[in-house]
């Protein structure tokens, strides 16, 4: 796997920095560690007049920058010391937003993780310019990560939750969940909404995979035909994942997707939440749907977006 961390020297970056501590990429991974010093357009413009002054303290400063950049991913890198993968430094000057989409397809790569902007109980996320930039664009897997909170424990299980629709992209992303390891008794929450009617009312089926039979009855009954469906895919990313170090739950719930999804995320009190680009219905282009969009703003926690 190929992933690219993209970094700023502010704690809009920590989330990113204690997501990829908590969880662990497969062995052999490249990751990229991405510092953009922004260029300060009054003073290059300054420099552009060819004033020896100006030119002589915009290679100062850019040279601090450097250096400063330079020691900064050197931290970063020993933060994930335990990563088995091999890392590459990457400072860049110019637009962040332009050299991260840029660096994505020079290096080919997989996944790229950055911070948002901040994070309110009445909005959610406040994507800033760039993540919402890459998060729209790149042609990659997007992780938009926020801090977790602290823990006395050394290691802290996580609470992921994943939406599955059964869609290319959502098996990406049972794929992407596979490939990670979490840390010892993590848990995990599969999700599927089976989108509702305007007539239909919402309902709520939980079960753990020691119950899977009642449970696939219980949801025929309930939900007929798209409740025997999604409760088989249920089974089917249950057993992909089946892990014994891993507690899984199953949830099938009936309503709107992007809503289902929120309310899961603050009932399971998720970590993280790992969902398709584009559902079984989306149009197959690089741009996001409507319910990973919404999941990516409005989500209390770190949300990884798959493309297939």
């Amino acid at each position: 796997m190929k992933v690219l961390l993209a970094l700023e020297q502010t704690r809009i970056s920590e989330g990113a920095i204690q997501i990829l501590s908590k969880l662990t990429l497969p062995g052999g991974s490249d990751l990229f560690l991405l510092h953009v010093n922004p260029l300060p357009q009054k003073i290059t413009g300054l420099a552009r007049e060819r004033i020896l002054k100006i030119s002589q303290r915009v290679q100062e400063v850019q040279k601090q920058a450097l250096e400063q950049a330079g020691q900064f991913l050197g931290k970063v890198e020993k933060r994930l010391s335990h990563q088995d993968v091999h890392v590459f430094p990457l400072v860049k000057k110019g637009f962040p937003g332009e050299e991260i989409l840029k660096t994505i397809h020079t290096k080919s790569v997989d996944l790229v993780v950055l911070g948002s902007r901040g994070y309110s109980k009445a909005t959610g996320f406040l994507l800033g310019s760039v993540s919402q930039w890459v998060l729209q664009e790149a042609p990659c897997s997007v992780l938009i990560a926020r801090p977790m909170a602290r823990e006395k424990k050394a290691v802290r299980a996580m609470k992921l939750l994943l939406a599955t629709d059964g869609s290319a992209d959502s098996r990406a992303a049972v794929d992407f969940v596979k490939n990670l390891a979490l840390p010892p008794s993590s848990q995990i929450t599969i999700l599927h909404v089976v989108k509702k009617h305007v007539f239909e009312t919402e309902q709520t089926l939980i079960a753990d995979s020691k119950h899977e039979n009642e449970f696939a009855k219980l949801a025929e009954e309930l939900l007929a035909i798209r409740g025997r469906e999604g409760a088989k895919l249920l089974e089917q990313t249950l057993k992909a994942l089946s892990s014994d170090d891993l507690q899984i739950q199953e949830r099938l719930v009936f309503g709107n997707p992007g809503e289902e999804i929120l309310k899961a995320v603050r009932y399971v009190r998720a970590d993280l939440v790992v969902m398709g680009s584009r559902g079984s219905t989306g149009v197959k282009r690089v741009f996001l749907g409507s319910v990973s969009n919404k999941v990516a703003h409005s989500a209390g926690c770190s949300v990884a977006v798959i493309r297939h």
